[in-house]
């Protein structure tokens, strides 16, 4: 009766922890990605007040799908450094504002997205977990208008780590957006595992319901 007991708690607590974790409030993937692009925008370093002329035109390479969470980080970014932003789109549509009035800055994207890293149960009969990890990487140049000299020239890197039980994925990861919304692979071992523990769970259930009844 004593080991039923234990096996009865443990089974209560082991479900309780993975409901808590459910209720946790997490980032979504977008947010996660989100917070991985901020920290990478915000390690850009260019001065803003000490140049001669503080209008910047700003163009961006390869950001894709992305390109307006980046435009909006990095218009917050240069505009609290004391900078006059023009987007690339702005430039193109007005030619005669050259970038000899000011400077230019080329972003290229290296990296930007989220994956799914470690896959693993922390319990018997919990649920799984699952590691999230979102990187942005970014290569910038700033460039002097008038002499086309290249003033600055840096790498800013970011990455976001956070563990979710897996049963929120799903929520977690609606967005149109691909860069953020991965596919969770999925093994046939895992398929063979999962059902053979549910059988054994109801199985171990039903055993505890008969033995009691019989004993009592």
């Amino acid at each position: 009766m004593v080991q039923k007991s234990i096996f009865v708690v443990f089974l209560i607590g082991a479900i309780s922890v993975s409901y808590c974790l459910a209720k946790e409030a997490v980032p979504t993937n977008l947010e996660l990605v989100e917070m991985a692009a901020r920290q990478a925008v915000d390690s850009i370093t260019i001065g803003g007040a000490r140049m001669s002329n503080p209008r910047l035109y700003v163009e961006m390479q390869s950001a894709g799908e992305a390109s307006w969470l980046l435009d909006n980080l990095l218009k917050e970014k240069l505009l609290n450094l004391g900078w006059q932003v023009v987007s690339g789109q702005a430039q193109s549509g007005a030619r005669s504002d050259t970038t000899s009035e000011g400077y230019k800055l080329n972003v290229q994207v290296i990296e930007l997205g989220l994956h799914y890293g470690k896959v693993w149960r922390r319990y018997l009969l919990a649920g799984k977990m699952v590691e999230r990890i979102a990187r942005v990487a970014l290569y910038y140049e700033l460039i002097d208008g008038m002499s086309g000299e290249v003033l600055e020239a840096s790498n800013s890197k970011a990455e976001v780590r956070d563990v979710v039980p897996a049963s929120l994925l799903g929520t977690l990861a609606e967005t149109k957006y691909g860069f953020a919304k991965p596919e969770l692979q999925k093994t046939t071992w895992d398929r063979y595992l999962e059902g053979g523990l549910v059988l054994t769970i109801i199985g171990v259930l039903v055993y505890l319901f008969y033995s009691n009844k019989t004993a009592s």
